[in-house]
């Protein structure tokens, strides 16, 4: 089965579906699939989208999904739950935030094209049969192997959607440490085109590991659940305590402090720390220990992602800055 064949409307009420789906093939003619975990629940209600995977080596957001999946009975929901466990499946068998078939960025391609490469055709169905077709959506991520970004949930301001609840309401209730609220948006990422299709959307941050973190675990499923309850899919109260911090900014790690020279990275600041205009962040020296090059804060703001590898290229990117807000 295509998932361009995917139709929710086909499966029973009050049931666990799980498929195996046809996304496009590789350079072998192989088909390139995916797995979807549905749940259709007893009463009609709203259809909330989860997608895990965009980047192959980020962890949390399938199991997430996966966990979610085996402990929600269908009796209790109103409306469909759509798990996607992962999106882009040669990144994560390469455990590389790209595609190793065609080398691209899932989450630079969107909308996609149905007859481009491997990952474009990837980015079309998902937003042409799952996207746009869901009345809510949640897109997990976890920093990737390279770099690390607190635990955190993003949305975007300008996202409006008439009389629905909108992404702002989601994010707040989703209750991570931090909440992030981005202006404007680039194009080509899986809210970019949720956005365009007003559709509210938010996506989920953490540091990475590597491995899945049981805190960071706890907190997409406690914070998936909260937007459940939020749309009105499931009863009870939100959990959790609302978000410590607040920031502003567009969250773009395209558009980070990046260096200007090779060399070891040495970062002297942590996640979510404080920083002034012209303050030192780090440094980048020769492998004898000659500094090389040391890297000011282009702003003042909190610290929102820093490089984790020392072994650092010209352009990698080095530490993200984003304003502080009070909800």
């Amino acid at each position: 089965m295509h998932l361009k064949d995917f139709e929710i409307s086909k499966l029973e009420k009050n049931s666990k579906t799980i498929l195996r789906v046809e996304i496009s093939t590789d350079e072998k003619g192989e088909a390139v699939q995916q797995t979807l975990l549905v749940i259709r629940g007893n009463k009609d209600g709203p259809i909330l989208l989860l997608t895990g995977g965009v980047h192959g080596d980020e962890f949390e957001g399938p199991q997430t999904i996966m966990n979610l999946f085996h402990e929600i009975e269908p009796e209790k929901l109103s409306g469909s739950l759509v798990g996607l466990v992962i999106a882009n499946e040669p990144a994560y068998e390469d455990a590389n935030r790209c595609n190793p078939i065609d080398g691209k960025n899932l989450a630079r391609v969107f909308p996609g094209d149905p007859k481009g490469s491997v990952t474009e055709q990837i980015a079309y169905w998902m937003g042409e049969i799952l996207i746009s077709k869901a009345d809510y959506y949640i897109d997990f991520h976890s920093s990737g192997s390279d770099s690390e970004m607190p635990q955190m949930c993003g949305y975007f301001k300008c996202n409006s959607t008439g009389n629905k609840l909108t992404s702002q309401d989601m994010a707040e209730a989703f209750r991570a440490k931090v909440t992030w609220a981005h202006p404007d948006f680039a194009e080509g990422r899986t809210l970019s085109y949720a956005y365009d299709h007003v559709i509210p959307a938010i996506y989920s941050e953490c540091p990475s590991t590597r491995c899945v973190s049981k805190n960071d675990l706890e907190v997409y499923l406690r914070g998936a659940l909260n937007v459940m309850k939020l749309i009105g899919m499931m009863q009870g109260k939100l959990e959790g305590s609302p978000s410590k911090y607040y920031l502003s900014g567009n969250g773009d790690t395209d558009q980070c402090v990046s260096a200007t020279t090779d060399g070891f990275f040495q970062p002297d600041k942590n996640l979510l720390d404080l920083v002034k205009k012209g303050e030192s962040l780090g440094t980048i020296k020769s492998l004898s220990g000659e500094l090389l090059e040391e890297i000011f804060s282009p702003i003042q703001g909190y610290v929102g992602m820093r490089r984790m590898l020392p072994s650092t290229h010209v352009g990698d990117s080095l530490f993200m800055i984003a304003d502080g807000f009070k909800s």
